[in-house]
């Protein structure tokens, strides 16, 4: 990837009106930059939206940050399932929203739990990650996604559809935005299918109205306007192929790491899928989370505690996230996969 962003760097470089662009203040991405991830968002609805629905932002968070304001607000409750991104409670936590978890089974959150949550608690949104869901690698059916929309709709709750590993898989079902967009917003970014360097990523509102509304109170805070440089390279890759290039190599590398792990891991337990980049690994019986977190720590190897994406902590799996995409090398992944083999066997 490094030759391909010297070489849009140059071409960028050449451009008559750069000063200019690196001037101009691209509030909610300019009709260019929206395009752009019209065109990329097509990938996964099958036909590009409306721009007037899009708004561009510094990547996945910061487009949340938009979403919790706008439709959730400050001392209201937050829906999720009970394993979650931790990141979200973070910001959450930050605009004084109370999150609860609602129960999963195999195929995600469950709509049964949705439906008493909504009556007890009155929420005003679900945030979900129905594609490769962090930490499980859960990808939700088509059905469930109609399930859950349908429980929305009738609360009048809105659907946070965070999905940003939703380009991974060769199949997936489609977004819930797409299947029920008058109660979803949607946000995607490109920084685990591209790199998390080019901090870009695109917010699908159900409306333009709500999407002009949406940023209307963000213009002088912290995500006033996307990058400049950021938003030229994403246009330029997701225009000329570089993208679609650079997805295919990491969904490849993706497959090829997952392969590297079940080889070693072959007598533990754990979840995934072949395009995930991470795994969901239950601790044989002789570890807590944090002995383990310990012991691999001492072998010279980092994962995440399961209690990190607990809404609940009290009520946290005794299971363990992999992050196989971390190492910069299969070679430095190799490594650490031996040095974790004899922890997380069950039969050692």
């Amino acid at each position: 990837m490094g030759a391909e962003l010297s070489r849009t760097l140059l071409e960028i470089s050449e451009r008559g009106d750069l000063a200019t662009l690196l001037r101009y203040h691209r509030f909610q991405g300019t009709d260019s930059d929206r395009q752009a991830g019209a065109a990329w968002l097509a990938k996964r609805f099958g036909a590009a939206p409306s721009i007037g629905r899009i708004i561009v932002t510094n990547g996945t968070q910061s487009g949340l940050l938009i979403t919790l304001v706008n439709v959730v607000g400050s001392g209201n409750v937050l829906l999720t399932e009970s394993l979650s991104y931790y990141g979200l409670r973070r910001i959450a936590s930050f605009l004084n929203i109370s999150v609860k978890g609602i129960a999963m089974d195999d195929d995600g959150a469950a709509p049964e739990a949705f439906e008493d949550a909504c009556r007890k608690l009155s929420p005003k949104a679900l945030f979900l990650t129905p594609t490769l869901h962090n930490p499980t690698t859960i990808t939700m059916s088509q059905e469930r996604r109609l399930a859950l929309a349908d429980v929305a709709r009738r609360h009048g709750v809105v659907i946070i559809e965070d999905d940003v590993y939703g380009l991974l898989p060769p199949e997936a079902p489609p977004p819930i935005s797409a299947l029920a967009p008058d109660v979803t917003w949607y946000a995607a970014g490109l920084a685990k299918c591209i790199g998390p360097g080019l901090k870009i990523a695109y917010l699908l509102m159900p409306s333009a109205q709500a999407g002009t509304s949406a940023f209307d109170r963000f213009h002088t805070t912290s995500t006033w306007h996307v990058t400049p440089l950021s938003a030229l390279v994403a246009q330029s890759w997701i225009a000329d192929g570089t993208a679609e290039k650079v997805l295919l190599a990491v969904r490849s590398e993706a497959v090829a790491r997952q392969e590297m792990a079940a080889r070693s891991f072959i007598h533990a337990t754990y979840r995934s899928k072949p395009e995930s980049l991470h795994l969901w690994l239950a601790l044989p019986r002789r570890w807590t989370q944090r002995s383990f977190v310990a012991a691999a720590a001492e072998a010279g190897v980092l994962v995440q505690s399961g209690s990190m994406f607990a809404v609940d902590e009290d009520t946290s799996p005794k299971a363990i996230r992999i992050v196989l995409g971390s190492p910069e090398t299969r070679a430095s992944l190799g490594e650490a996969l031996t040095a974790l083999r004899p922890l997380v066997h069950e039969n050692i």
